[in-house]
């Protein structure tokens, strides 16, 4: 009799065994899984910060480029006159065609600026998002690590 229950509890522990070997090896599979996930998420995390960067870069380098178009507006229009002021007719025309070249710089620099503050604000949810982001990632590398 003591045979028998020996022998059950045998089963028993063997049967335990393998299921603790079964769940360990179950574990370490969607560990690594985790883990390979948990990598693209940071390449992608990576790939946004240098797209945000890129985009603050282009809106700045827009703005620096139509600022230095419109400096340069003003001289070359005292230019121009000082030098139509021989002809009266080719000092009409000059004149005409230097207001409605100001208008449209001045029509082209304030759609860029409406542009800059919807691109702002654009700017600044995807730096709330990246920030969000960066945490979660953060906390999935804290759980990766205690597995």
């Amino acid at each position: 009799m003591a045979a028998a229950v020996s022998s059950r509890s045998r089963g028993a522990a063997g049967g335990l065994f393998f299921l603790f070997t079964l769940l360990g090896l179950v574990c370490t599979a969607a560990s690594l899984m985790d883990e390979n996930i948990l990598k693209n998420l940071k390449e992608k995390l990576q790939k946004a910060e240098q797209d945000l960067d890129t985009a603050k870069a282009d809106r700045d380098t827009a703005s620096e480029l139509i600022n230095g178009f419109m400096s340069l507006l003003d001289p070359t229009m005292a230019f121009m006159r000082k030098a139509a002021e021989g002809s009266p007719e080719f000092s009409a025309l000059t004149e005409e065609y230097l207001k409605s070249t100001k208008g449209f710089m001045e029509n082209v620099k304030s759609l860029m600026d409406g542009d800059n503050v919807k691109l702002d604000a654009e700017i600044s949810k995807w730096e709330q998002d990246l920030r969000a982001s960066k945490k979660i990632v953060q906390s999935l590398e804290e759980y990766h690590a205690e597995l």
